[in-house]
């Protein structure tokens, strides 16, 4: 199978690592796998340092019609059996080029957001030359059907870790017990919809109760979380990491890893932790309830509710075993669901029935 993968991203997001992780992997399976996007940016650049073949492409809205025949014509120089689109703007080339040269559609729905009830979306979404839909989450897959995507055109295919990656991470935890102060991370880039605001307040309760306490955020853009910390008067409990290329090393030294979303899919970062044998507390909204299992594989809390946040900091940190027992199993629930060996066995099962 010749997979042709779309996507208009070029920062590095969740997205692009699924694109990153699952190319490299289909490759080594046997199945040329070339991406189309712009080629400024990591996502280009990680991919050519991989070795996956990239095209040119970039794309500016939706329905950009010289795209998408752009798109056709690398599909025909690739030789490509089917698309692969893997972002929202993609998702509209990758249709409209199936019209200048016919292959069957995939399409990946990573987000929550309500599809928007215009004729546009209409055809975009409900178009009968989408093949499937890969869904991340159930939440995700409960939107497609609201945007009138017919049930039986959608595959739940979760977001893919690689395990190896944050083994070692798990191992080095083995000698965090009874090791002080305790530290809380949250990695994600700043965006309202992340919940820092909620972790930080949280926080301030949390440090009332065990004031040693570290909390360490990560990410692109956690800079501007700075000011808050200070209004708190928690900043000196507070790391504020930035982006970092070394977020394994970090959970290693970490005693619980918090998502505290107000909107998410699949989540991540939150399967890395686990994998890193991380317990967990994250916010029961979009596709989270997916990734934890309540009280079994660590803790869920109301989205934007520092209060209760705080309360289940709070209770994972003063009880560490059964907070390690709910780490154990999350980390063989990711083993047993997420891996990328795993992810991309529902892959290549799902091209080889559209083809």
């Amino acid at each position: 199978m010749k997979i042709l993968y779309i996507t208009e991203a070029t920062g590095w997001t969740g997205g692009a690592n699924q694109i990153w992780l699952t190319s490299q992997e289909l490759i080594k399976r046997g199945h040329p796998v070339a991406v189309a996007c712009r080629p400024e940016g990591d996502l280009a650049q990680r991919l050519q340092k991989a070795g996956v073949k990239i095209y040119p492409l970039r794309i500016f809205q939706d329905y950009d019609v010289f795209s998408a025949f752009r798109l056709s014509r690398i599909a025909h120089e690739f030789q490509a059996d089917l698309l692969h689109a893997h972002h929202p703007q993609s998702h509209a080339m990758a249709l409209l080029a199936s019209y200048f040269r016919p292959l069957p559609v995939i399409v990946t729905r990573r987000v929550i957001y309500p599809i928007p009830r215009n004729p546009f979306s209409a055809f975009k979404y409900r178009s009968r030359k989408i093949s499937k839909y890969v869904a991340v989450c159930q939440a995700a897959t409960q939107e497609l059907i609201l945007g009138g995507v017919e049930k039986e055109r959608i595959s739940v295919i979760p977001s893919a870790v690689e395990i190896n990656r944050w083994e070692s991470a798990h191992t080095q935890r083995n000698h965090l017990n009874g090791k002080k102060p305790a530290i809380v991370t949250m990695v994600g880039h700043y965006a309202p919809i992340k919940g820092h605001e909620i972790l930080l307040r949280a926080a301030a309760k949390v440090l009332r109760e065990m004031p040693q306490t570290i909390f360490r955020l990560v990410g692109r853009d956690t800079e501007k979380l700075r000011a808050l910390a200070q209004d708190l008067q928690i900043a000196n409990q507070v790391e504020i990491l930035g982006e970092r290329s070394d977020v394994p090393e970090l959970l290693s030294q970490t005693h619980l890893y918090v998502m505290p979303s107000l909107m998410e899919g699949i989540g991540t970062s939150l399967i890395e932790a686990q994998a890193a044998g991380v317990p967990v507390v994250a916010s029961e909204v979009g596709g989270l309830p997916d990734v934890v299992d309540k009280d079994e594989t660590g803790v869920l809390v109301p989205p934007g509710n520092p209060k209760a946040l705080a309360e289940a900091i709070l209770k994972l940190l003063t009880h560490p075993q059964e907070a390690e027992k709910m780490a154990l199993k999350g980390y063989e629930k990711v083993k047993r669901m997420y891996s990328l060996k795993v992810v991309v066995d529902q892959l290549e099962e799902l091209y080889k029935s559209v083809l």
